[in-house]
């Protein structure tokens, strides 16, 4: 009995130096991970809030910082300017009258959060424009919210673009812009009541028009309901006891790609909404088909909605929903189109290098084209401009993030700078 009880013994004390050994271990490794990520950047998680402004919707709260990573390529600190975009204050209503002013527009790559705002490519086609065209006298102000489409951001020009008077307005255009304007699309990815909207937004009147809707305060009472399971309260507990580790958080983010969890998760919800969204009475015919809702469900499963999307305008589908999509983009390039026109200002569209890159065929590029050309917009191709420089649309983009990095700042810079060389009138 007495060996028995030291064979225990032992068996216990070497399980429990073998435990130790292991903990040991663990720490070691999460201290030197900790370390690791501390040294390779200054900090690990975005910080930014938003705040609702009436009339015009959610922006950046002015005047405060706002820190953005991908934690692998950059960790950029920028403070919005007192209307709350990421960029230098405008200039003075005098000052950009007496110039020629130069109002950009867009989504998250005018708001461009990856590069310091002196690196943004407005402020460099201001600074080639002053070495290079003088006489123009070129100022230039930028105006971006990330995940926002043109019928999204025609309150930001109404607002805060008009007074400025400017010459020339650039709208930049991406992929997603076609999803963006699409209330539908943008609630499979967002969740928000796509009558709703924390923006402008657009809807069909009943003679088959259009008609705008402005953002609504209370769009957080409406959104559509959280459908993925609820985290247990010890699970939540246990990430928010651990969530200033920068080793922790790298290692769930790891993980959850490794593993897909992340990607299945936003593909349930997605198809949840979806099925939500074809029960109200206004949509309910642009999703009913079987065909539609059968291709977006497959594309769900294969990435995010928006990706779906450039397919299907490549395919030339020419079912209801997509027909839609378009239609709702044209009426935003009609809006901005009769704003400059009433305003005496040239509109342009900077269509960004993602519109060669998206896996398509070109069908999304060559969709906007026919858009503009129909409305006498001329449009400055960002990824053909790079393509005449020896270099590929791909150069513009971060290794693990596809907006634009320095060069691609740089390159959409030089292809605005081209474009006034070219219509120096513009600037009379």
């Amino acid at each position: 009995m007495s060996k028995t009880k030291g064979g225990l013994r032992r068996v216990l004390r070497l399980a429990g130096w073998n435990a130790l050994l292991l903990i040991a271990g663990l720490a070691l490794i999460g201290l030197a991970g900790e370390t690791w990520l501390r040294l390779k950047g200054p900090f690990m998680t975005v910080h930014y809030s938003d705040v609702f402004v009436a009339d015009v919707g959610l922006l950046l709260r002015p005047r405060t910082e706002v820190r953005w990573t991908n934690r692998a390529d950059f960790w950029t600190v920028s403070r919005t300017n007192s209307l709350g975009f990421p960029d230098r204050e405008p200039p003075s209503p005098a000052r950009a009258a007496e110039s020629c002013h130069i109002a950009v527009i867009g989504d998250s790559f005018v708001d461009a959060r990856e590069v310091p705002i002196s690196e943004k490519f407005h402020v460099r086609l201001e600074e080639m424009a002053a070495r290079e065209l003088p006489a123009l006298d070129v100022t230039t102000s930028a105006f971006g919210k990330r995940s926002t489409g043109q019928i999204n951001q025609l309150a930001w020009y109404d607002q805060y673009v008009r007074h400025l008077r400017p010459r020339v307005v650039v709208l930049v255009f991406v992929p997603n812009d076609f999803v963006n304007n699409f209330p539908i699309l943008m609630s499979l990815t967002y969740g928000f009541d796509p009558d709703h909207w924390p923006y402008v937004s657009a809807e069909r009147a009943e003679d088959g028009g259009f008609r705008l809707r402005p953002p609504d305060p209370d769009y957080r009472r409406f959104r559509l309901p959280i459908l993925h399971p609820p985290v247990p309260q010890w699970r939540s507990a246990v990430e928010r006891s651990i969530s200033p580790s920068w080793f922790w958080t790298w290692l769930n983010e790891e993980g959850s790609q490794l593993t897909g969890a992340g990607e299945n998760s936003y593909y349930l919800e997605r198809v949840a909404r979806l099925e939500l969204l074809s029960r109200f009475p206004a949509y309910a015919p642009l999703l009913d088909e079987r065909q539609p809702v059968k291709t977006l469900t497959r594309l769900l499963a294969e990435g995010l909605v928006s990706t779906g999307v450039f397919r299907l305008l490549a395919e030339e589908n020419g079912g209801p929903l997509y027909t839609e999509t378009l239609a709702f983009t044209a009426l935003a390039l009609d809006e901005f189109k009769k704003r400059a026109e009433r305003d005496g200002a040239a509109l342009v569209i900077l269509a960004s290098h993602r519109m060669r890159r998206v896996p398509d065929g070109g069908g999304a590029l060559a969709r906007l084209n026919e858009l503009a050309s129909e409305r006498r917009i001329p449009v400055v191709d960002h990824g053909d401009f790079i393509n005449a420089r020896g270099a590929e649309p791909r150069d513009a983009e971060w290794a693990h993030d596809n907006h634009w990095n320095l060069a691609g700042h740089r390159w959409a810079a030089e292809a605005l700078l081209e474009y006034l060389k070219q219509n120096q009138g513009v600037c009379e």
